[in-house]
């Protein structure tokens, strides 16, 4: 750990940047059961100053936790998110229709979208609190009372659920990266299957499932994404289609699975 803050404090010098050893954090990131074996790390020395190891870190609004299950991250998207809900209930009367759902959409939808993919692969129970926040945004755009059924209230909004909408990015940023080959940091980890000899299924466009032996293995992009994309309809993964064609139709088929079923 050392070295390597060593090495990343060598190259902000070498690209005239500074690097506050001072004002620096660190975490350890793996799954509970290897951080126990590891044992605790409490600081790491980086130019005589010693660097506080912490359980979370918040690097672009997005908090890390040591195991990445993002219960911090998804407690503080909630206690925004009610925040601004309480507000937008209080001037609700003064807004039309259109106007409030505008308003609930970038004040609160937008959070609940904000990197949303790193959410592939969490609890049940953090999924169910995003849930219950969307919820609650439903009601008050729609004036909709607390016991009323949920699902025909975001049926009507066009709202896909918290889970389609992780699916949704996941499945945006697949396509995005297997049609442009860009970013190159995710086109490394994905593939298109390569079957050992002719099968009619050649043509779907299914890509390269990694395996892997561990819960935690499985939230990563090289498997999250060909998990995602090979369970798409063929029309989809149709890759010679515009993005906003791919776009519009891949809504439409999580809206059709998430309320037409």
């Amino acid at each position: 750990m050392s070295n390597c803050f060593k090495a990343v404090h060598q190259w902000f010098a070498a690209n005239g940047l500074a690097l506050n050893p001072s004002k620096s954090e660190a975490i350890v990131i793996g799954t509970s059961a290897k951080l126990r074996i590891e044992g605790k790390i409490e600081t790491i020395a980086l130019s005589d100053v010693c660097i506080p190891v912490a359980d979370c870190v918040k690097s672009l609004g997005v908090s890390i936790d040591s195991t990445l299950s993002f219960n911090q991250h998804v407690n503080n998207i909630c206690k925004a998110s009610h925040y601004h809900i309480r507000a937008l209930r209080h001037i609700r009367q003064c807004l039309d229709d259109d106007t409030a759902r505008t308003v609930a959409s970038s004040m609160v939808g937008a959070r609940l979208d904000y990197c949303n993919s790193l959410l592939y692969g969490t609890t049940t129970v953090n999924i169910n609190k995003l849930q219950r926040v969307q919820n609650s945004l439903a009601r008050v755009v729609t004036g909709t009372r607390r016991y009323d059924h949920i699902t025909s209230v975001l049926a009507d909004l066009h709202w896909l659920k918290i889970q389609e909408r992780i699916t949704y990015k996941i499945a945006l940023l697949t396509f995005k990266t297997v049609t442009t080959n860009k970013p190159t940091y995710l086109t490394e980890l994905v593939s298109f299957h390569m079957p050992v000899r002719a099968l009619r299924s050649n043509h779907r466009n299914r890509l390269h499932i990694d395996r892997v032996r561990t819960e935690f293995g499985s939230r990563a992009f090289s498997h999250a994404a060909p998990s995602v994309w090979n369970n798409l309809p063929l029309n989809l993964t149709d890759t010679s289609v515009s993005l906003a064609t791919f776009k519009r139709h891949l809504k439409l088929h999580l809206y059709e699975q998430s309320f037409r079923r």
